[in-house]
């Protein structure tokens, strides 16, 4: 069954004539005339399914036992309005730079250079700040095996330090610049953050990092967020939870989930339920009527939301360890290390090589929304 999927959702399915292959041979499928005009800016995926013809006393007909996709047409960058913010002050105190509009109402702290609060249209968004991270709660595999925050210790030992902080508000647009310094002459951040018209605001992020460093555990950004929006929607691979080395049999498509069914609850507290190659993600209502989206500007995304902490991931030892923090914790990373698992007892845990993110510069860029019944 050859399926056209466009922006994620099905746009044509068709089902092929029987394929006589024998063991050990190929054939070709000539798909040109199953494809329509192809849009310049969507996104177009085939997906191609082996289905049972009939029922198996295992399983019910149409059963899908192999299939692949092909992307046919890549995700063009996404580009939003940046015109001037006319109705848009800023002001400053000691301890906060304030954006403000009739709509929205933004704060960046001063002593971490962090979005701190998000208020649209009355209501708060942001119950953590907005901040570079480079490290996950530890697997199994982590923990017993090969334990990462002991050979990648740089990474876990050092916390990002502002060491600038920048307001421009030239040219009739609103730009935060936040520098940090993560490991002393040899890793540094720079986050810059664009306000944009309608309290959209757009994350430049980079990282300058030596190649003499040891491998890095992930490459993003964490925050909080509203715990009433506790239904996960995204467009990248799923269903389930997938890694760098654990997504091969993922499909890239449109899914949404209950943020109790998102998680995994793994019996030993741990890292758990990412996504990889996410486009966006939006954490709503149960009605989806509010929300908080979070877009990639080209770079797919590897993405989670948990109920918990990092910290308290990291630290519990079994699952009623597990407090509500009162928010959800967001994971917007360019890219997290595999899970390894070769073994679970020794340094053949660890992920294969090329599996790793090795220590080198990287950028990423983001756009957070949230929205509302109106939007």
């Amino acid at each position: 069954v050859l399926i056209l999927l466009k922006d994620g959702k099905l746009e044509k399915e068709k089902t092929l004539d029987e394929l006589n292959v024998a063991a050990g041979d190929s054939t070709k499928v000539n798909i040109r005339s199953f494809l329509p005009k192809l849009e310049k800016d969507a996104e177009y995926l085939l997906n191609l399914e082996f289905r049972l013809k009939e029922s198996k006393p295992w399983t019910e007909k149409g059963y899908v036992i192999a299939a692949d996709q092909f992307v046919i047409q890549k995700k063009p960058e996404v580009v939003i309005d940046s015109k001037g913010n006319s109705d848009v002050d800023i002001s400053e105190d000691s301890e906060k730079v304030i954006v403000r509009s009739p709509v929205f109402k933004v704060e960046f702290e001063k002593n971490n250079g962090a979005l701190s609060s998000y208020v649209v249209n009355g209501e708060e968004q942001v119950f953590a700040p907005l901040l570079p991270n480079f490290v996950r709660p530890l697997t199994d595999n982590d923990r017993k095996g090969w334990k990462p925050n002991k050979v990648l210790k740089q990474w876990y030992e050092n916390e990002p330090k502002l060491t600038n902080f920048k307001v421009d508000d030239s040219n009739n647009k609103i730009t935060i610049k936040s520098s940090y310094e993560l490991i002393k002459d040899s890793a540094s951040v720079v986050v810059n953050y664009s306000v944009l018209p309608q309290g959209m605001i757009k994350i430049d992020y980079q990282l300058k990092a030596s190649e003499d460093l040891p491998n890095i555990p992930k490459v993003g950004m964490q925050m909080g967020v509203q715990e009433k929006f506790d239904q996960v929607n995204w467009y990248g691979k799923g269903p389930l939870e997938n890694y760098i080395d654990r997504n091969h049999g993922f499909t890239i498509g449109r899914y949404s989930e209950k943020l109790e069914n998102f998680i995994e609850p793994y019996v030993m507290p741990q890292e758990n339920g990412n996504r990889t190659q996410v486009r966006w993600m939006a954490l709503t209502n149960p009605n989806k009527e509010n929300g908080f989206l979070v877009v990639s500007q080209e770079k797919p995304l590897s993405m989670s939301a948990w109920p918990y902490t990092q910290k308290n991931l990291d630290e519990a030892q079994h699952t009623t360890d597990l407090k509500n923090p009162g928010f959800i914790t967001l994971n917007i990373d360019l890219i997290q290390m595999g899970v390894g698992g070769n073994d679970s007892w020794s340094s053949v845990g660890q992920p294969l090589e090329k599996y790793q993110v090795p220590s080198k510069d990287y950028n990423y860029s983001f756009y957070i929304i949230p929205f509302g019944k109106k939007d």
